[in-house]
């Protein structure tokens, strides 16, 4: 190969890498901190709530998820107040209509304002959802145009046994086989046993799965896998949340107990928002 070749070839590789760096830099440049309020929240609270959360919507995409009954009243505050925050919901069926009492259709949410969905939650999963129900749940989220955001993860048995790597592989592929498009999928890493437990993942720990479950959508759907955001959940507090947002695959988080006070999940942003800044 003669010099000029040579050159050709260095310009081609170092563009390459280039393009690499920058791609996963815009990836970075969104972090998503989404608030899963579960069975709590009272109206007054909830809008109290509102009244004292900032979001910058150029730093970083915050989602709030409250109960049933306030998803109305919350995102006609948040309209009102235009605090930069969006609004998902914790479950969702996959019927449009019909006899399902006590079920939610992806329209009525979307009526009520919510661009987010959470699907196979721990809680919901322990509660007997069936992998089959995710899909259904996930396809229709996306024939929507909203964004699902697919919980896995393994329980505190599996983990002891060295199993995280096999049951996540597992529930990806459950949830994500035989979709057509998948580029609105969020997926959110929670270890059983850290939620609500007070244990957490570390850091470490939860890159190594993230990387498990970016290369399992890549099997599957190819190189969008890059572009898919992961997030992890469990635990997640105010003083691991900077830790957390300095790793390349850990996208953001879903956050639970410490997203019912304003304090508390006002720093989680900061750290993601922080780390973006000095990334």
């Amino acid at each position: 190969m003669n010099t000029s070749a040579r050159r050709q070839v260095k310009a081609i590789v170092e563009q390459i890498i280039k393009e690499q760096i920058q791609s996963r830099s815009l990836q970075r440049q969104k972090p998503l901190v989404v608030a899963n309020w579960k069975m709590n929240m009272s109206l007054e609270k909830a809008l109290h709530f509102l009244n004292s959360v900032q979001s910058d919507p150029q730093d970083s995409t915050v989602v709030i998820c409250p109960p049933y009954p306030l998803l109305y009243p919350v995102n006609i505050a948040m309209k009102k107040l235009q605090t930069g925050v969006q609004l998902g919901a914790q479950n969702v069926h996959w019927e449009d209509h019909g006899a399902h009492t006590g079920e939610v259709s992806v329209g009525m949410l979307q009526e009520v304002g919510c661009n987010f969905v959470l699907i196979g939650h721990s809680e919901r999963r322990m509660a007997g959802e069936s992998e089959e129900a995710i899909q259904h749940k996930v396809k229709q989220v996306l024939q929507s145009g909203m964004y699902p955001i697919v919980c896995v993860g393994e329980n505190s048995e599996e983990f002891k046994q060295g199993l995280t790597s096999q049951i996540v592989k597992q529930q990806i592929e459950a949830a994500l086989k035989n979709l057509p498009n998948i580029s609105n999928i969020i997926i959110a890493y929670e270890p059983v046993w850290a939620i609500g437990t007070g244990q957490s993942a570390t850091p470490y720990q939860a890159e190594g799965v993230h990387q498990t479950i970016r290369q399992s959508i890549h099997d599957l759907h190819g190189s969008i896998a890059h572009r898919i955001p992961i997030l992890y959940g469990g635990s997640v507090h105010a003083e691991n949340a900077r830790s957390l947002a300095a790793y390349e695959n850990i996208d953001g988080v879903l956050v639970g107990g410490a997203s019912l006070e304003v304090k508390s999940f006002q720093s989680i942003i900061r750290s993601f928002n922080k780390e973006l800044g000095s990334a």
